[in-house]
């Protein structure tokens, strides 16, 4: 299967068509929940490890900038994170800086210190929350990033 797909084409043929629905769901709520995105207008999955770790890409109405109208989110049993396109262009460089700001994230929360200035991760700042992300983190670095296609960023207007 050859990624980016448009998720409304998606079909039974795709790995984890099962999961793909909630997980698609759980995208566009983490998104919708943000007062700046009014709308969503198409979305396309780049990632696909069903509820375990899916990268989409969706274009909103982005009330807050007009220049953020594509954004990555990153969804699965991890916090879920939105990227805009401005950084990371492809898969590889998505997971990366997934993991540079929940390594982040883990180091102040281990410190002792305030989350103010990290990513709004949708999650309590305890030490035990911490630890297990950091596992993921570990996980992801060890084996998802070697072995997941890198697909560049690829926008149809």
């Amino acid at each position: 299967m050859n990624y980016p797909i448009r998720f409304q084409d998606i079909d039974a043929s795709i790995d984890f068509f099962s999961e793909l629905n909630d997980i698609h769901r759980k995208a566009v709520g983490y998104l919708l929940s943000f007062r700046w995105c009014a709308k969503i207008r198409d979305s396309f999955i780049y990632t696909n490890l069903g509820d375990v770790f899916c990268i989409f890409l969706f274009e909103i109405d982005n009330t807050a900038s007009a220049d953020d109208s594509f954004l990555w989110v990153i969804v699965g049993d991890i916090p879920s994170m939105y990227l805009d396109i401005h950084g990371p262009k492809s898969t590889n460089a998505v997971v990366r800086r997934y993991i540079d700001l929940a390594e982040d994230w883990i180091a102040t929360v281990k410190n002792g210190l305030p989350v103010d200035n990290c990513f709004p991760f949708n999650a309590e700042p305890d030490l035990e929350l911490a630890e297990l992300l950091e596992k993921k983190i570990l996980f992801m670095k060890a084996t998802l990033i070697e072995n997941i296609p890198d697909v560049p960023l690829h926008i149809t207007c």
